[in-house]
């Protein structure tokens, strides 16, 4: 019990299932232009054995990832404020706040950020490790 006698309580910050907002991998990848992408979770960070949780910042007008692939991994994405352009297959649409996508594994999907305000979102993908979901970059 918590301090107030509530059936939940908080693990301290030392505990290895938390991961403070400050922590997680900066893992920069070459088709990911003008973003930052923090790694939370995954084989490397906590020894995940099946999802990488990451969150990722889009900047205003410049910021884009590039047409590509997971052939191993779905993958789904929640938009926690602004706003973007995404597409999966042949099919583009504006994402906002609250909205999610689902990518089946082996679609091709993208996202880019026309927009003044920064994107900032989360992405989960079925397996731990960007190497073993198949990623590859749709030229």
């Amino acid at each position: 019990m918590d301090r107030n006698g509530k059936g939940s309580v908080r693990m301290d910050s030392n505990n290895k299932y938390i991961i403070p907002f400050k922590d997680g991998r900066n893992e920069p990848i070459k088709d990911l232009d003008n973003a930052t992408r923090i790694v939370k979770i995954d084989k490397d960070t906590v020894g995940a054995e099946d999802i990488t949780f990451a969150y990722c910042k889009f900047e205003s007008k410049t910021s884009s990832h590039k047409k590509h692939i997971h052939k191993d991994a779905e993958e789904v994405i929640y938009i926690l404020s602004g706003r973007g352009m995404s597409g999966v297959g042949d099919t583009e649409m504006e994402m906002g706040k609250g909205d999610t996508m689902f990518i089946p594994r082996g679609a091709i999907h993208w996202f880019y950020n026309p927009f003044l305000e920064p994107v900032e979102m989360i992405f989960i993908y079925t397996r731990p490790s960007l190497k073993l979901a198949g990623y590859n970059v749709v030229e």
